[in-house]
């Protein structure tokens, strides 16, 4: 089968699963999974700012939460439908992400990684002292609800629950053309010799730019649709814990390609239960850091490079095999 028709083959074996998972599972299940799936896009982001940019940003956490609280206040605060809030919430986090971001062209990358994990540190006091967006320490409802409409005769759920997986499909596939494009190719450019790139005309000021309001946006889609889905938020929530992990699970899953956000998502809920089963205090953190260890000594991009490498091999044993039986 051709690369194409596999990733056909794929796309309709996700969009199938999609559609019979709401059939299989109860209300609650269901709404953990998505609100588990969502942080596909925060892994996501960081993806296309370390993988793609070579911009270590520690700081994914603040994104999140800041694409959270925007969508409550577009939605309660200024009374804007939730399918209009979205997309001005993930805008608005884009644009945070550039601001934040400008130290990056000013700083070494190891500086920018210090600067943005001290954003992930100040975020969660400083949401807690803008009570009148945040709610403080108790945090904010979600008053605004996303129903379905009238013609579309499914519960509101399971309606959340699609338009969720339809954002996340969506963004992927955004992510994945930025990252083909021609601003994508920039990106990688001045990532692999920002001297080299700058003589061939790439303005990095501006690709790096773009790649940081790209990645800020996307985790703050994802900081949207978790509160879409359970209609709370807290500053606590969004700690540099969340960010440290997120980070982990990009590593983990490979930073070259969207779908290694996928199996860096899947190491965040199988890691706690390999945790428990090797009876280990702290066991998931210990499979994280264990994890990122293996993969950066053996200088493998994650899960993605390990079946690319897989890949490469069964590929190189046909050819040897096909030329061993033509010169006999």
């Amino acid at each position: 089968m051709s690369r194409k028709g596999a990733s056909f083959l794929l796309g309709a074996i996700v969009v199938a699963a999609i559609l019979v998972l709401p059939l299989l599972l109860t209300q609650n299940e269901l709404r953990n999974f998505a609100r588990f799936l969502v942080l596909v896009l925060a892994v996501l982001g960081v993806n296309v700012a370390l993988g793609a940019g070579g911009i270590v940003s520690l700081g994914q956490s603040v994104f999140v939460g800041v694409g959270a609280f925007a969508l409550v206040s577009f939605s309660d605060d200024f009374g804007l439908p939730i399918l209009v809030a979205l997309p001005l919430a993930a805008l608005f986090t884009g644009g945070v992400g550039v601001v934040l971001g400008f130290p990056s062209l000013r700083v070494r990358e190891s500086q920018f990684a210090l600067v943005s994990f001290g954003y992930a540190i100040a975020f969660p006091p400083f949401a807690r002292w803008c009570r009148s967006i945040t709610g403080g320490p108790s945090g904010r409802n979600l008053e605004r609800e996303l129903l379905p409409p009238s013609w579309l005769p499914i519960e509101d759920l399971v309606y959340r629950y699609l338009v969720t997986m339809f954002v996340i499909v969506l963004c992927m596939v955004v992510a994945a053309n930025f990252l083909q494009s021609r601003w994508g190719r920039a990106t990688k450019a001045q990532r692999d010799n920002s001297l080299a790139a700058a003589t061939f005309g790439v303005p990095i000021a501006r690709t790096r730019s773009a790649a940081l309001g790209l990645s800020a946006a996307l985790s703050g889609v994802s900081g949207a649709l978790g509160v879409i889905l359970f209609p709370f938020v807290q500053a606590n929530d969004f700690d540099v814990f969340m960010a440290l992990r997120l980070y982990a699970a990009a590593v983990i899953g490979g930073l070259s390609s969207a779908v290694g956000a996928l199996w860096g998502v899947l190491s965040l809920w199988l890691f706690p239960l390999i945790g428990e089963t090797i009876g280990i205090g702290g066991g998931a953190n210990f499979i994280f850091g264990l994890s990122v260890l293996i993969l950066s000594y053996s200088q493998i991009d994650g899960v993605v490079g390990a079946f690319r490498a897989l890949e490469a091999a069964i590929i190189r044993r046909r050819e040897r095999s096909v030329a061993r039986s033509s010169s006999e």
